[in-house]
């Protein structure tokens, strides 16, 4: 019984530390961006390239995921329709 006591910290931290690599470690391949676009609205801009297709200003939020949470900070502005 002793010996099942003296692993229990050690099992312990082992599943804290692979919960939060499981859920604090974003996926910046597959990242979905949507961005406000001045006359469209919200647009899907994950294939768009800033600097060619998009420019952030200065702003709150330029680009945010799936989730509402900012990617890039800014105003976006469009450099193409």
């Amino acid at each position: 019984m002793k010996p099942l006591f003296k692993s229990l910290p050690a099992l312990g931290l082992a599943l804290a530390a692979t919960m939060a690599f499981a859920f604090n470690m974003p996926s910046k391949t597959n990242q979905v961006k949507f961005a406000d676009h001045p006359t469209l609205g919200p647009i899907n801009v994950t294939n768009w390239t800033l600097g060619e297709d998009y420019e952030c200003d200065s702003g709150d939020q330029c680009t945010y995921d799936e989730n509402g949470m900012t990617v890039e900070q800014g105003a976006f502005i469009p450099l193409r329709e």
